[in-house]
């Protein structure tokens, strides 16, 4: 099962990879319409294995918190791993649109995420991101293939079209999270302060988000948005998996991760110190670069230490169907707690 939802995130990140490539600096370009379309074939490959893993782990029955565990991860590092290939075939170039976009993307999976860890369900409406969302962002890739990119830039009234888009996603966006809130609320008043606190951590990512993109003296966003965006992206995607690993593991969410928190604080110092002097006290690139780099190596480590004690725990292989054999000294200790 763990392989199927593998193979599906490949099938995002290699068109990735291609358009990072052709694109390195740069959220907008000449999209050729083949990478369009390969796109949209990844986006279909994903959307289809994303949802056969679950189905299969219960077929073999090899269902298990740890595949609950490795699918949300996934899907949240598909948040902008897609997006970012999204952005740039959308034409939202290195602006705050594209910034303001993954978030659009970013604030209702994790609002999903912490539903479910409260009401211990996932619970999607009628119409929703992960089924009718996929399918309408495939059409618009291949809409991007037969006509070219360049339809998201034209105007249509005193708007362009990429921006009237991101109107419509941030309708969606604002009715799902609300929906969550409200099945927190309902399904459980006694905890729903302590609830709205956990949200305090995905709030200071939004924040962060939005005074580097409007206060930033030396406009990093038109120079770093994809550094910034995987800055983001991989602390979100730790967030998710310690709010996953905690609901799985039946434990109390920490979420104020010092990865996470020291980080986003660099940059919004460094930030801050340019918008009231003028100029900051270090190179704003260079800051996200560094931040970046430090948030994969957490996202890293978050990986290699949580999996190995879900498969000790469990007595499961990841990528292998069968009990694990269990050496003498995981037998005696077969009882500690999974520490996240």
């Amino acid at each position: 099962m763990h392989k199927i939802t593998l193979i599906g995130f490949f099938c995002t990140l290699l068109p990735h990879l291609i358009i990072w490539a052709m694109f390195p600096d740069q959220l907008a370009g000449k999209v050729p319409s083949w990478l369009c379309f390969f796109a949209a074939i990844g986006q279909f490959l994903y959307m289809n294995l994303d949802n056969a893993d679950g189905k299969q782990a219960r077929k073999t029955g090899s269902s298990s918190p740890l595949g609950l565990l490795f699918d949300h991860g996934c899907d949240a590092l598909n948040t902008f791993i897609s997006g970012l290939s999204m952005f740039t075939v959308f034409q939202m170039g290195n602006t705050p649109l594209a910034v303001v976009a993954y978030l659009i993307a970013m604030v209702p999976f994790y609002a999903a995420t912490w539903e479910e860890y409260y009401v211990e369900g996932l619970h999607l409406p009628l119409i929703n991101g992960p089924n009718e969302g996929l399918v309408g962002l495939i059409g618009l890739y291949l809409i991007s293939g037969v006509t070219g990119t360049d339809i998201w830039t034209s105007q249509i009234g005193p708007f362009q079209a990429n921006f009237l888009l991101l109107i419509g996603f941030s309708v969606m966006a604002i009715v799902t999270v609300y929906t969550n809130i409200m099945n927190v609320q309902k399904k459980t008043p006694e905890r729903f302060g302590q609830a709205l606190f956990n949200l305090s951590t995905i709030g200071y990512i939004v924040i962060t988000m939005l005074i580097v993109s409007y206060l930033s003296a030396a406009n990093v966003v038109s120079t770093h948005a994809r550094t910034f965006i995987y800055l983001v992206g991989f602390s979100f995607g730790k967030l998710v998996g310690y709010l996953q690993a905690t609901h799985v593991a039946h434990d109390d969410f920490k979420q104020f991760r010092r990865s996470i928190i020291s980080t986003l604080t660099i940059v919004n110092l460094n930030t801050l110190h340019g918008y009231f002097s003028g100029k900051a006290m270090f190179d704003e690139g260079f800051i996200i670069t560094i931040c970046a780099i430090i948030s994969v190596l957490a996202y890293a480590h978050f990986v290699v230490n949580v999996i190995p004690q879900f498969t000790r725990a469990l007595n499961i292989y990841v990528f292998k169907i069968g009990a694990r054999p269990v050496s003498e000294m995981e037998l005696k200790n077969s009882t500690d707690d999974i520490e996240i």
